[in-house]
């Protein structure tokens, strides 16, 4: 199957949504030497997404059931976060757990609906810190179902991090919404972590990547159970020891890196390059600023980029690499590799 007019239009919404984050968070502000690197980046990033839509598939009709699902993952989260006061990314890992296990064989989801509900539990994460009231919080949610549903099983399908990119779509779009009713979403920033623990940000991106990885290929676990349980042990276990801004840094950096973790050996196919994409997305959480922190999806957005541009390196090092950037009627090439 190749990809149709319907999957580019929607991968170029994706990519312009990437693109904006990418600008806000990395580019505005960014002293000249990380400037320059993000400049490289941003380079490999986009070849990235052309060889990824070149070998997407055709965008399937949208189903209720992915509306459902991530209305009532967005729900859950979103009283686990306000009203029982569990840690946000505790609350989150929880449902994708829950969700993983209802997506095992005989379970009640398919591998689509559980993602749609692992969407929706990100939007589920817009806690009082981001002062938007709660039915719009789930209207973002249904807006994530039912991008995931066109979205996910198509558009630049097996890259990492998707998850994290329809949350940021469908919050985002729903923030301008809300903003015409003078409805206030005030993010709170990533606090400040300096020292050892700043550092620790990138190795712990590429062991998330590498732990999630390997439950999907060796153990053969769907991506939610993969992500959600080992996040829903690490996340738990930070915020049962109290360590403050530094839990919260460090939190985020490995639940972002099993968004990493969920790329697919079609995308890259060893161990070694997925570890990269995961060091790579530690380096940005680095230097992440702006307007956007705080945000829901950036850490997803972030780790997509990241194994667009690693991706990318991986297929221009092949000896096929300037068929994988042409058109198929140039190339000699058709459909999915």
């Amino acid at each position: 199957m190749t990809p149709t007019r319907t999957t580019y239009l929607l991968g170029a919404v994706v990519v312009a949504t990437m693109a904006a984050m990418y600008l806000l968070a990395f580019v505005l502000g960014a002293e000249p030497l990380p400037l320059a690197a993000v400049f490289a980046v941003a380079v490999f990033a986009a070849f990235g997404a052309v060889i990824t839509l070149r070998t997407s598939l055709p965008v399937p009709r949208p189903r209720v059931r992915e509306v459902v699902v991530a209305l009532g993952a967005t729900s859950i989260t979103l009283f686990m976060a306000r009203e029982m006061e569990i840690p946000q990314l505790v609350a989150a890992a929880f449902v994708a757990t829950s969700l993983g296990v209802m997506a095992l064989p005989g379970g009640p989801l398919d591998v689509i609906a559980a993602g749609a509900g692992y969407a929706g539990s990100f939007v589920g994460l817009l806690t009082p810190a981001i002062t938007l009231s709660w039915y719009w919080v789930l209207v973002a949610g249904g807006l994530a179902g039912l991008l995931w549903t066109l979205i996910g099983p198509a558009v630049m399908d097996g890259v990492g991090g998707r998850m994290g990119v329809v949350g940021f779509m469908a919050s985002s779009a729903i923030y301008a919404v809300a903003s015409l009713t003078g409805e206030e979403h005030n993010a709170v920033l990533l606090p400040a972590v300096n020292g050892m623990a700043h550092a620790a940000v990138i190795p712990i991106g590429a062991f998330a990547a590498l732990i999630t990885w390997t439950l999907m290929n060796r153990a053969a676990w769907g991506f939610n159970l993969a992500s959600g349980l080992p996040s829903l042990v690490v996340c738990g276990v930070v915020a049962m020891a109290d360590m403050g801004a530094t839990g919260t840094v460090l939190a985020t950096a490995w639940f972002g890196g099993t968004f990493v973790g969920g790329t697919s050996l079609r995308r890259l196919p060893s161990a070694a390059w997925l570890g990269f994409a995961g060091a790579l997305y530690g380096a940005f959480m680095l230097h992440f600023e702006g307007p956007l922190q705080g945000h829901v999806g950036v850490i997803g957005v972030t780790g997509t980029i990241s194994c667009l541009a690693v991706i990318a390196v991986e297929r221009l090092i092949r000896p096929d690499a300037l068929p994988a950037l042409l058109p198929a009627r140039l190339s000699g090439q058709s459909g999915v590799p």
